[in-house]
């Protein structure tokens, strides 16, 4: 069942409007390597803000083409504008749990003073946890129609009731990930080979001491050209087959939600009495 969800992702991917948020992402990544490597990566940090903002527009209009099986751009258009707050709200609300999460973690732990030793740990963990359960409220909020904090519920049920396909589901979505990743690598050493042949020569400290700035001088513009260009590639091909394999995965598990049956009598003055 999974892998017709897979299929039914690679037949959606024949239309050009499905493409759409994995280019934006591609060009918000590429933008953000061009930024840091012209104006510094301060400048360049407050790019993803923006892409915070406008990437639930092509969520929205991706997943309204998986729920209407609509293949048109001007399909992909008006499910965006339309429903962008149904993607935009929940997205938000998760962020700001998570950082109220991170820091009501931290203040224990820095009090017991191993807050930096437990840094890396508390954040992977934490954002594991919390992606794990909330992946599917962009897909719920919109194939199933769902409000902002029932998105949210919506996705962690539809995780806790299909399990084994979701567990399914995240092997073969970080199997797409760490192949565009590996051979994005492969391919942007090759081409870099010779401006990144120093680095072979440098001692463990040396690699550690290593800023951002010195790493673009050693790219110069032609390194930071390819760069942009191979990571631009790399992530239009995965957030584009991992969301339209969201999608389609939803749409194909999720059903219709087990209605909850009530117990209970009404009195002789018409009022209702839950067993």
């Amino acid at each position: 069942m999974v892998t017709e969800s897979f299929r039914s992702a690679l037949e959606l991917l024949r239309t050009p409007a499905a493409w759409l948020p994995g280019i934006a992402s591609g060009f918000f990544c590429a933008s953000f390597i061009f930024l840091q490597f012209f104006s510094g990566i301060f400048i360049a940090e407050r790019l993803w803000i923006l892409e915070m903002l406008v990437f639930p527009f092509f969520v929205a209009g991706l997943m309204h083409l998986v729920k209407t099986g609509e293949r048109s751009l001007s399909a992909f258009i008006s499910g965006g504008t339309g429903k962008y707050f149904r993607v935009l709200l929940p997205s938000l609300i998760i962020f700001f749990w998570l950082i109220l999460t991170l820091i009501l973690l931290f203040i224990p732990l820095a009090l017991l003073g191993v807050a930096e030793t437990a840094f890396v740990f508390v954040v992977m963990s934490t954002s594991f946890t919390v992606l794990l359960f909330t992946f599917f409220y962009d897909a719920a909020a919109i194939i199933e129609e769902r409000k902002v904090f029932d998105a949210i519920r919506r996705s962690a049920e539809f995780v806790l009731q299909q399990t084994r396909a979701c567990m399914v589901f995240y092997l073969i979505a970080l199997a797409i990930f760490f192949s565009a990743f590996f051979l994005t690598l492969l391919a942007w050493t090759a081409a870099l080979y010779e401006r990144l042949e120093p680095l072979a020569t440098m001692s463990a400290v040396e690699i550690q001491s290593f800023s951002p700035s010195r790493f673009n001088e050693l790219l110069g513009y032609n390194g930071i050209l390819v760069t942009a260009f191979l990571a631009f590639i790399a992530v239009t091909m995965a957030v584009s087959l991992i969301y339209s394999f969201k999608a389609c995965f939803f749409r194909d598990h999720a059903g219709t939600p087990t209605a909850v049956t009530l117990q209970g009598e009404y009195d002789e003055k018409g009022r209702w009495f839950k067993y």
